[in-house]
């Protein structure tokens, strides 16, 4: 059998830069969508970054690179059947870098679902971290085989939401799983069996947020076979009901070449998740991509290189320490009966970086499966005193944090970086929003607000927060 393939993006009607991108190596049957986010060039940097990286790993990793990355936890498996999960791996570690490196970067990332036919076996292996999906067209039925890594997800999973709740969920866009937002990244994986005329698409869900699974499969079924109708078609639709995201679709189909196949021994079709890389693998993925390096197309956006001077607290404390230098002898000439001391005016930034954390699953577990309330809570003190190894970072929580005798407020959305927060000085209210968890305040009690103090200082102060679900405190 052979897989014949049409892709295509569109920016959609309402945004102004696409953010999506596609990738297709055609003569390895290997396809790729990834949906950047983190606004304006830095999502569109993200996607296409990831999708450069992670075909040209596809092409490059050795069987030694490929264990490198994905280490000893399917031994079972042919290792060739990780080389797109550790692309992906790869990716990921190398828009982390690159945030790390480009302060204005922070926040940016990208959903990415890959596909590789093999001929020799009938199999479509998938691979997906993220929202982006893949749907399958087969005898008139149309099946999402990917799942959505989202918050609406783990709520539907956990009883907290109905199905039919989802198109009305404020929480839709809210991904629990991207490349670039950590060091390490969750990769899904399965595969399929294919037969003679299925239709696969895979796509951004700028598709699926606007039209029904049914309207996916009737185009599929009115334009069967030519898969550059289909594409064209689904993102027009896509358009037509809004387009109010970017929209990239993949069309493929299987054709019968009458070349017999045989399905291995380790055909699985269950999802199984290429978990976290162990820390130290990290180093063995730097080593990988410095390898790699001149192979890969990076062009990182004019704006995230500049350098913004007077952002540097070394520059801003110089300013400052020659103004208030400045003022004096000024003011001491014209008036020396009325001298005042300017030091004071030297610590004239306030506010802080907030790092929203919450235990690691595991740490969890074992928080919410502890009946006896004091081992709970010495089990709590130790997290607390212990964040670097018990705690993970929350992204996606609503931060609010109100002035209580005036009118400054912040509001904000956490990263996996800590999150900047410049106000005056002053007594503040901080409210955190993610939904079942809550703030662990300094007494162990969970509530919705803390009170915080921001003082005048030469830098922005530190403050980690830690959320626990909200059964933790039943």
């Amino acid at each position: 059998m052979k897989m014949l393939h049409y892709g295509k993006t569109n920016t959609g009607i309402v945004r102004k830069e696409n953010q999506d991108a596609f990738g297709i190596d055609a003569v390895k049957d290997f396809f790729v969508v990834c949906d950047g986010m983190g606004g304006g060039a830095a999502g569109d940097f993200a996607s296409k970054c990831a999708v450069d990286v992670i075909l040209k790993t596809f092409e490059s990793l050795d069987s030694a690179d490929i264990q490198s990355v994905v280490g000893k936890r399917f031994d079972n498996l042919d290792t060739e059947l990780m080389r797109p999960a550790a692309s992906i791996m790869l990716a990921n570690r190398m828009l982390n870098n690159l945030t790390v490196k480009y302060s204005k970067l922070t926040g940016m990332g990208t959903t990415a679902v890959a596909a590789k036919f093999d001929t020799e076996t009938g199999l479509l292996h998938m691979y997906h971290t993220g929202d982006s999906r893949i749907y399958r067209i087969r005898g008139g039925i149309i099946e999402l085989l990917t799942k959505d890594h989202s918050k609406v997800n783990e709520l539907i999973d956990e009883g907290k939401m109905r199905e039919d709740e989802v198109k009305t969920a404020e929480l839709q866009s809210m991904i629990t799983r991207a490349l670039g937002t950590s060091p390490t990244v969750k990769v899904d994986y399965r595969a399929v069996i294919v037969k003679p005329g299925d239709h696969y698409i895979m796509c951004s869900d700028g598709l699926n947020s606007e039209i029904d699974d049914s309207v996916i499969k009737g185009i599929v079924d009115i334009h069967r076979g030519n898969l550059n109708a289909i594409a064209n078609e689904l993102i027009m639709a896509a358009n037509n009901a809004g387009g109010r995201d970017n929209t990239t679709v993949i069309a493929l189909k299987v054709e019968d070449d009458q070349i017999p196949f045989t399905v291995p021994d380790y055909y699985v079709q269950s999802v199984i998740t290429v978990a976290d890389e162990d820390p130290s693998l990290s180093l063995a993925e730097d080593k990988i991509l410095s390898k790699l390096c001149k192979i890969f197309e990076i062009n990182v956006p004019k704006a995230a290189k500049e350098v913004n001077y007077f952002t540097n607290p070394l520059v801003i404390a110089c300013i400052a320490v020659a103004l208030v230098v400045s003022a004096t002898v000024l003011y001491s000439k014209l008036n020396k009966k009325h001298e005042k001391e300017f030091h004071e005016l030297t610590g004239n930034v306030s506010g802080l970086y907030l790092d929203i954390r919450t235990p690691s699953d595991e740490r969890t577990n074992l928080i919410l499966s502890t009946e006896d309330k004091i081992t709970r809570l010495e089990i709590l003190k130790e997290t607390v005193n212990d964040k670097d190894a018990y705690t993970v970072a929350l992204p996606n929580v609503e931060v609010l944090v109100e002035e209580k005798t005036g009118s400054n407020k912040f509001v904000g959305l956490s990263f996996n970086n800590p999150l900047e927060i410049k106000l005056p000085k002053g007594d503040y209210k901080m409210t955190l929003t993610y939904p079942g968890y809550k703030i662990l305040t300094d007494n162990y009690y969970l509530a919705a607000s803390i009170d915080i103090s921001l003082e005048l200082s030469g830098s922005l102060g530190q403050k980690a927060v830690i959320m626990l679900p909200e059964k933790a405190g039943e």
